[in-house]
């Protein structure tokens, strides 16, 4: 356990893109707070459920502060994805960049174990700190409707320490199922990611020459709208007020076979890691 624990700790000391996103994010928060409390009385606070100026954000119903915790939470879960893919690209690729490869192969640790602990931080590490970023967030938006809302309207618009945890909570289990999701996709960046300098960029031909030829073949747009299907699964239970039910949605037999492909490429990944 300590083991891993110095690992993770690692991970994030090299890849410090996943703290000072949200970090980043956060403080700007906070700026805007001050921003607001300094000019009180020249601010006005209004929460709207139906959009700002017709515009609907992607997730349409919160459990916390409308169309504001409406708007935090998918801003937050757009963080955890863009830090999912910044990261997952250069998990490997830096190892072998940077010549360290070596030096880990002289310690303790097993390449799958290495491997393991890069998709737990990808997975479940990441997804945590951006839940930190919804959380002050709300936290935020609560202290603010605190100063300028009266105690009738916070009530209206579940501005409450209740409601947001309950927004958190809503949040976490969002991320789970887009973890879920996510988990082929990393295990294929970290394999490719061994092979080539631009993974991502890789990937997107590839998927793209996929849909293309078989489109070609088959006189069917079919292959290539299940591509779409599986490579949007991440953003689409973002967007969806049934996240889990979005993931069932895809089938079981997919389901079961995208894990089958992740335990696979996994291995593939530990095995170009090795070097053998």
């Amino acid at each position: 356990m300590k083991q891993s624990y110095t690992l993770i700790k690692t991970e994030l000391l090299e890849h410090k893109i996943i703290v000072r996103l949200p970090v980043f994010l956060a403080l700007f928060a906070m700026f805007v707070v001050v921003m607001i409390l300094t000019n009180i009385n020249n601010f006005s606070f209004n929460i709207q459920t139906n959009g700002f100026d017709g515009w609907q954000p992607p997730i349409t119903t919160s459990s916390f502060a409308g169309m504001v915790g409406s708007v935090s939470f998918f801003v937050a879960g757009i963080v955890s994805l863009l830090s999912f893919f910044t990261y997952s690209a250069r998990a490997l690729a830096k190892e072998r960049k940077e010549g360290s490869l070596a030096f880990w192969h002289s310690m303790p640790v097993s390449d799958s174990k290495a491997i393991a602990i890069k998709l737990l931080v990808a997975l479940v590490v990441i997804p945590l700190f951006s839940s930190l970023l919804l959380l002050l967030i709300d936290v935020t938006v609560w202290i603010v409707a605190m100063w300028v809302m009266p105690t009738d309207m916070l009530a209206e618009n579940a501005l409450s320490l209740v409601a947001i945890g309950l927004h958190w909570g809503q949040f976490i289990a969002t991320i789970a199922a887009m973890s879920l999701a996510l988990l082929p996709v990393a295990c294929i960046i970290f394999c490719t990611s061994q092979l080539t300098d631009h993974p991502l960029l890789v990937l997107f031909v590839a998927i793209t020459l996929v849909k293309l030829i078989s489109s070609m073949l088959f006189n069917s747009m079919a292959v290539g709208a299940w591509l779409n299907k599986v490579s949007n699964l991440a953003f689409n239970i973002l967007t969806s007020e049934h996240p889990w039910q979005t993931l069932a949605n895809v089938g079981t037999i997919t389901l079961l076979g995208l894990l089958i492909l992740s335990i696979g490429i996994f291995k593939a990944s530990v095995h170009l890691r090795s070097g053998d």
